[in-house]
């Protein structure tokens, strides 16, 4: 048994203590900054009363005129000390009147030292820089109205906030603000110390819970689950029947329960079990297992696969739906059965393997390529006319089938179960040819088969009695296959109307192909002279009349499907 790195315990452990510090770290951040901006708040109301005030000691003409004169007179004096007495009675760093002079310079006309003589005095006149560290002091300027809030700045003495105040001339326009600079050292050296306070309290509390919930999860869900493992290792160990106390009704009371009940019922049918087990059998078609190089069925495993080149063979029966409707279940099986008694002895004697029956149909591939799978749907429409024409059966009186042919890269592997096991064979060109079968009626063709089918036969026109039915467009790869009319099975009067119009037919195919749409149509007019039921013919016509009027040749399409 592999050892465990970390038990539940462990786990819940690290996850309560992750979960603690996440817990921790977003109330103490939430905290801190709810208190910081109420702070803010509160002294950006402070600090913009005092500038308010000060500014209401001056008057904006005559600090334009400071501004250019740079001479300082008895009023000058007399407001200097006003402004002195306004810091002197409050708790502001600074205090300073400046008025822009271009986009980055302004010049300072008051600079308040008050009682606090360290500070660096701007006399009247002094140039200062109007830059981004003026932000809400251009604002103001800009609006006439005081800021709102307070603009941090970092300085030599520390961490600062400032408020800003308009100071209008006679005009009304604001020539100068107010600025007014608290120190916020105190304030967050406070927030610093409530915030570490209160997540200490909170690293107790929630330790302490942490610990009791660990407790009750040790008693409810450990302690059971070690007990519950300790009777499973015994069960897997041989020994049937054996049993775990239930102390609880929670989950883990209703799981002990289930084990009690599938060790009791393992004990009484352990016997019955393996005779099932005995009876089990996969079933997968002997040629699967040269594909997947296994000598024998035993070999088989669920999984298997392997990419083969195949050629593929797929039918099915015309309007099947319409004859489940009209017959009862075990006339439906009879005329199933008999379809099926036609098909597959021909399959196997040209040596393919049906590798799937589904509704009114049936799959096969040939491992041998030497044309078997055309060969095949050739002679069992064939033999379905010989029948039909001897009239012996009237369970194929009026039955058609249709067939897709074509060869190439098969995926052919095993899904489904252990104890039920399936062959499976997938590819692009099976898909095509499930879906040629199904348009075969639309066409009045009984065997449709892939450019890739035919590419492959050398003397493919020579065998066979055949026609281009045009391009399917594939549209998951975005590529094109030609499709062939193979109508060596076709009726006799079918199949000589076909061969009658074969060279006109395929002269408006090509036409078609061409965007030619006025030379394909006088064909396919030709071509319905003579057969007015060649069903590919009318279709052609039909895309042609849509076509006709079309002064555009390239926005013409010239695939007859797409898939």
């Amino acid at each position: 048994m592999k050892k465990r790195r970390f038990g539940i315990r462990a786990k819940f452990a690290i996850l309560f203590l992750v979960f603690g510090i996440v817990i921790m770290f977003f109330v103490g951040t939430v905290t801190y900054q709810s208190y910081k901006n109420a702070m803010m708040q509160k002294y950006a109301q402070e600090a913009i009363t005092i500038a308010k005030l000060a500014a209401s000691y001056l008057d904006g003409d005559e600090i334009v005129r400071y501004s250019i004169t740079q001479e300082k007179d008895a009023e000058y004096e007399r407001v200097q000390k006003i402004l002195e007495n306004i810091k002197r009675q409050s708790n502001v760093i600074y205090l300073y009147v400046i008025k822009p002079i271009s986009d980055d310079a302004t010049v300072y006309i008051y600079d308040v030292a008050g009682t606090n003589e360290e500070n660096d005095l701007a006399d009247l006149g002094v140039r200062g820089m109007w830059d981004d560290n003026f932000k809400l002091a251009k604002e103001a300027m800009a609006t006439g109205e005081p800021s709102r809030k307070l603009e941090p700045t970092t300085t030599d003495i520390g961490y600062m906030a400032s408020a800003y105040v308009p100071v209008k001339d006679s005009t009304g326009k604001p020539v100068a603000v107010v600025g007014v600079d608290f120190s916020m050292n105190e304030i967050l050296s406070f927030l610093k110390y409530s915030i570490q306070n209160l997540l200490l309290v909170m690293a107790g509390v929630i330790g302490a819970c942490l610990l009791v919930l660990l407790l009750l999860i040790n008693h409810s869900i450990i302690s059971p689950i070690r007990v519950l493992k300790d009777k499973v290792g015994r069960l897997s160990e041989g020994e049937l029947g054996v049993q775990v106390p239930i102390y609880s009704h929670d989950e883990i009371g209703e799981i002990s329960e289930v084990f009690n009940r599938m060790t009791f019922n393992i004990s009484n049918h352990i016997q019955e079990v393996t005779e099932l087990n005995e009876g089990y059998y996969k079933f997968v078609p002997s040629i699967i297992f040269e594909i997947l190089n296994r000598k024998n069925i035993k070999e088989i495993q669920l999984g298997d696969n392997r990419k083969v080149f195949l050629e593929v063979l797929s039918m099915q029966v015309n309007e099947f739906d319409e004859r489940v409707r009209k017959m009862e279940a075990e006339e439906l099986f009879g005329f199933m059965n008999r379809i099926y008694q036609l098909c597959v002895p021909i399959i196997i004697e040209r040596k393919g393997v049906v590798d799937s029956y589904f509704n009114g149909g049936l799959s096969a591939i040939y491992m041998e390529l030497q044309k078997n799978a055309l060969d095949s749907a050739i002679s069992i429409c064939q033999k379905l006319n010989e029948e039909k024409a001897a009239g012996r059966e009237s369970l194929l009186r009026d039955v058609v089938l249709s067939f897709g042919v074509t060869r190439g890269n098969q995926m052919v592997g095993i899904v489904g179960h252990d104890k039920r096991l399936s062959e499976i064979t997938m590819s692009e060109q099976i898909s095509i040819i499930d879906y040629l079968k199904k348009i075969a009626p639309k066409y009045n063709a009984r065997i449709l088969v892939t450019g890739t089918a035919v590419n492959a036969i050398p003397d493919f026109s020579e065998r066979y009695h055949t026609r281009l039915i045009g391009l399917m467009r594939i549209s998951s790869s975005e590529s094109f296959e030609k499709i062939y009319d193979v109508y060596d099975g076709d009726e006799e009067k079918l199949r000589k109307m076909k061969e009658v119009t074969k060279e006109k037919f395929e002269e408006g195919v090509n036409q078609f192909m061409l965007q030619k749409v006025n030379e394909a149509r006088r064909c396919f007019v030709e071509v319905l002279k003579v057969s007015q039921n060649d069903y590919a013919a009318r279709e052609y016509l039909y895309l042609c009349n849509q076509y006709y009027t079309m002064e555009e040749t390239s926005d013409i399409n010239i695939f007859i499907e797409t898939f």
